[in-house]
C-alpha cells in the first residue's frame, strides 16, 4: 500500500508520517497550503505552529515522500469527475494524486468533506478518514466547507436524517465533543454538539454577575467552553496562559453563586511552585493565610480584584480554598458547591483520582490547565499527568465536556511569548 496525504491529515500527523520506510505521497497544493497557512493573518497560532514545524520537517526528510505536480491542464481534465472544481483546493489536491496512476494509492485525509470527494474519485477503499490522535483530543474537530456546494453538502448531512454522509461526519465524534464548521480562509462560521445521534447547534452564550460583568465568548472555542460549562456536570479547559480559562471558569461559578444555583465555591489547590524558581520557604499563619500568600492567593486577588475580596469571600462562606494535603476524607455531598481544580497539571493520576472522589451528585466540578507547558514537576508528566488520564477516562461520557481554548487574549507579549 503507498500513502497519499492531504495537508489536513499531515498537519494532524506531524513527525509521525516520517516514521514509516515507504515513501508516501503529497500533492504541490499542500506546499502551497502550508506557506499560506504559516504567514495567515487569520489563523490561530497553534496552527501557523503546526504549518512552520511540519514545513520543516519536509525539509529535513526529503527522502521520505515525493511531491505530485499540479497542471494547468489538469483544470479541464478535472471535468470528468463532476464533484470536483478547479478553484478549489482540495479538488486539486485529490486530482494531482490521482493522475500520479498508482494502483495501491492509498488517499488519507483528516476532514470529512474532502474524504467525501476523494471517495467519489479513487473509490471508497482506496480513501482512509484518518482519526484524531489520542494525544491531540481537543474536546472539538472541523469539517471545512471552502465553498457555496461544500457548505450545502455539509448542512444536507447534518440535517437530513437519511443522508449516508451524515454518518460520515458523526464517524468518530464523541458524546459532547464539538464540531466546528469552517468556511471560506479557515473562519468557522458554525458550531455543533454531538447528543444522542445528532449534531445541535451552539446557540450564544454569555455570563453576568456583579463580580465580573458580563462574560461574551471572544472566540468559537471560548463559546463551546461556556456551552460544557452550562451543560455538563464536569468541564476540562485546556490551554495556554491568557487564552481565558480561568476568566471563563471564575465568570461561570460566580454567575450561579449570585443566583444561588450553588451555595459556595471550593477550590482545590496543589501548592506547587513554578518549575525553575526558587522557594520562598515557610509562610507564617493559618491554613488559610498561608494560602492566600501563596499562588493560589495571589492568583485569586487578580481575578477578583485584591487580596480583601478574597478574604471577605472566604469569611462568608462563599469561598473555600482546600489544599490537596487536605482533602483525603472530605466529601462535597450536601454542599451544593461548584468545585474548581486550578493549575490541575500539576496532579499526577493518583491524586486527581483522589480529588474527583470528593465530588458530590449535587455539585459540579471545573478542571483547568496546560498540560502543554505547564507543568512545573517531572513527577505529573507524560503518562502520568492526571489532566491527560482524565481526558482518557471521561470523554464520551454524558456528563462530560472538554475544549482546548487556541487562542491568546491577555496582551500581544503573552501572544510573542507563547512562541518561545
Amino acid at each position: 500500500m503507498t500513502k497519499a496525504y492531504d495537508t489536513c491529515s499531515l498537519l494532524e500527523l506531524q513527525d509521525k508520517a516520517f516514521k514509516s520506510q515507504e515513501v508516501f505521497y503529497i500533492s504541490i497544493i499542500t506546499l502551497q497550503e502550508l506557506e499560506n497557512i504559516k504567514t495567515s493573518a487569520t489563523k490561530d497560532m497553534e496552527i501557523k505552529y503546526r504549518a512552520r514545524h511540519l514545513l520543516h520537517l519536509l525539509a529535513e526528510h526529503q527522502d521520505c515522500y515525493k511531491v505530485a505536480p499540479y497542471y494547468i491542464t489538469y483544470d479541464r481534465a478535472m471535468q470528468d469527475f463532476p464533484q470536483l472544481m478547479k478553484d478549489h483546493n482540495d479538488s486539486k489536491i485529490i486530482y494531482s494524486l490521482f493522475s500520479l496512476d498508482i494502483d495501491d494509492l492509498v488517499f488519507i485525509t483528516s476532514d470529512v468533506s474532502c474524504y467525501m470527494l476523494a471517495k467519489e474519485v479513487f473509490g471508497e477503499e482506496m480513501v482512509e478518514l484518518l482519526q484524531p490522535q489520542e494525544q491531540d483530543y481537543f474536546g472539538y474537530r472541523y469539517i471545512s466547507s471552502e465553498n457555496e456546494e461544500d457548505m450545502a453538502m455539509t448542512y444536507l448531512a447534518i440535517y437530513a436524517d437519511d443522508s449516508k454522509e451524515r454518518e460520515y461526519i458523526l464517524q468518530g465524534v464523541l458524546p459532547n465533543e464539538y464540531v466546528l464548521i469552517e468556511g471560506e480562509k479557515g473562519k468557522i462560521v458554525d458550531k455543533y454538539k454531538k447528543v444522542g445521534d445528532t449534531l445541535q447547534k451552539i446557540p450564544y452564550i454569555t455570563f453576568e454577575s456583579k463580580m465580573f460583568g458580563k462574560v461574551k465568548p471572544k472566540d468559537a472555542y471560548q463559546l463551546c467552553a461556556m456551552d460544557s460549562l452550562k451543560s455538563n456536570k464536569i468541564t476540562m479547559l485546556r490551554g495556554a496562559a491568557g487564552t481565558g480559562k480561568s476568566y471563563l471558569a471564575l465568570g461561570y461559578l460566580f454567575s450561579i453563586l449570585e443566583r444561588e444555583q450553588i451555595t459556595k465555591i471550593i477550590i482545590f489547590c496543589n501548592t506547587v511552585a513554578t518549575a525553575g524558581a526558587a522557594k520562598l520557604g515557610f509562610y507564617p499563619g493559618s491554613r488559610t493565610e498561608k494560602l492566600i500568600d501563596a499562588q493560589i492567593g495571589n492568583f485569586l486577588s487578580s481575578k477578583l480584584g485584591d487580596r480583601t475580596e478574597v478574604e471577605r469571600l472566604i469569611s462568608d462562606g462563599k469561598l473555600e480554598l482546600l489544599p490537596f494535603s487536605d482533602i483525603r476524607g472530605y466529601d462535597t455531598t450536601g454542599l451544593n458547591a461548584g468545585v474548581y481544580i486550578t493549575e490541575a497539571q500539576n496532579l499526577d493520576i493518583e491524586l486527581m483520582r483522589l480529588a474527583l472522589q470528593r465530588i458530590g451528585d449535587d455539585c459540579i466540578c471545573i478542571l483547568d490547565g496546560d498540560t502543554a507547558h505547564q507543568v512545573d514537576l517531572p513527577l505529573y508528566s507524560g503518562n502520568n499527568n492526571g489532566m491527560m488520564r482524565v481526558s482518557e477516562v471521561f470523554r464520551g461520557q454524558d456528563i462530560y465536556g472538554e475544549v482546548t481554548l487556541k487562542n491568546i487574549y491577555r496582551s500581544k507579549v503573552a501572544q510573542i511569548a507563547e512562541l518561545i
